[in-house]
């Protein structure tokens, strides 16, 4: 492999640079497959987003359209969520905005209503509020998720929601991805669930699935929820996210078959665009080029120590052994 990019189009922002920032790390869902995330981690003060924000003044002036990720854990735990959007869009009233959440919108009708109504008043044209879902089941009711959609969807803010499967919740997986699928076709997206913890692999609901050589794949059965919904139901496919389809040298992917194919593990001391395009700012107002680097402990460094002319002036060769957050950053030998 010698070049890996995303091909573009309208469901993707085009941006000259992408700043994730995590007010919080914490999630207030408990989900079985999911160990990810730390419910007694720091969360940004007032102050701490201040200091963050006046941080972001500094972003050369080169970067005229920004793509703000506000992502977590579930930022919106983070009573400072609102506040971060409305300082933004004062701070950067002459650049092209796509500010998005990545929420599991556990956050309440009335919250929610009163934020979009009042950063629609505030922002500029050029700016877009987005707000991306995850619906993992059992963590509310699907009407009740519906209705928050509709929300967003009053306020022309409405994003993906990504449908998280489990294989033994069939049946009610099913029927509330129906539900969501029969209100908002174009929005809703699958999103295989990943078995990265080994004792869920003797799951007695599970077992007599890894007895199945195509299912078990070549992974383990870490991508098994793929292989099983996708042999089961082949018209599923019409959900999958067409906006993540990459070009692997001369070939078209989808994210599931990147993922399934493993290709993200092909990446280690490939040239990637992160270097040049990607800043995450954490909880612990820490700095990398991408949540793969926090997790593997690569190039970690503090806020207050970066001058991000220098940040961003290069490319940077991978080091990690799998890539899961910067599949948007193009990749190249």
């Amino acid at each position: 492999m010698n070049r890996f990019e995303l091909i573009q189009s309208g469901q993707w922002p085009k941006y000259d640079l992408k700043v994730t920032l995590k007010p919080c790390f914490r999630c207030n869902h408990n989900c079985w497959f999911c160990s990810e995330y730390d419910n007694r981690t720091h969360m940004w003060s007032k102050d701490e987003c201040d200091v963050v924000l006046d941080k972001l003044q500094e972003l050369p002036v080169n970067k005229k359209k920004i793509f703000f990720y506000l992502y977590g854990g579930e930022p919106t735990l983070s009573k400072h969520w609102e506040y971060l959007h409305y300082r933004l869009v004062e701070m950067f009233k002459d650049r092209e905005l796509f500010i998005q959440t990545q929420t599991n919108m556990s956050l309440t009708e009335q919250r929610l209503d009163r934020f979009l109504e009042k950063i629609n008043n505030v922002k500029e044209s050029s700016h877009t509020i987005d707000i991306c879902s995850s619906y993992h089941l059992d963590k509310q009711k699907v009407d009740d998720f519906i209705k928050k959609m509709d929300i967003c969807n009053n306020y022309n803010s409405l994003g993906l929601c990504f449908f998280s499967t489990e294989i033994p919740k069939e049946d009610q997986f099913l029927s509330e991805f129906s539900m969501i699928a029969a209100k908002y076709p174009s929005k809703i997206k699958l999103k295989f669930t990943v078995l990265d913890r080994q004792e869920y692999i003797t799951n007695p609901d599970l077992k007599h699935l890894y007895e199945d050589d195509y299912l078990l794949g070549e992974d383990g059965g870490r991508y098994i929820e793929y292989r099983y919904f996708m042999r089961k139901y082949p018209e599923l496919v019409n959900y999958l996210e067409s906006g993540w389809n990459f070009r692997v040298d001369n070939k078209i992917k989808n994210y599931v078959d990147i993922k399934n194919e493993q290709i993200h593990t092909k990446f280690k001391y490939m040239k990637c665009q992160c270097g040049t395009k990607g800043i995450v700012i954490d909880h612990n107002l820490k700095v990398y080029h991408c949540n793969d680097d926090y997790y593997n402990r690569i190039n970690i460094s503090d806020l207050h120590d970066i001058n991000f002319e220098k940040y961003l002036r290069k490319d940077v060769r991978c080091l990690n052994r799998e890539c899961w957050d910067g599949l948007d950053f193009t990749k190249y030998r």
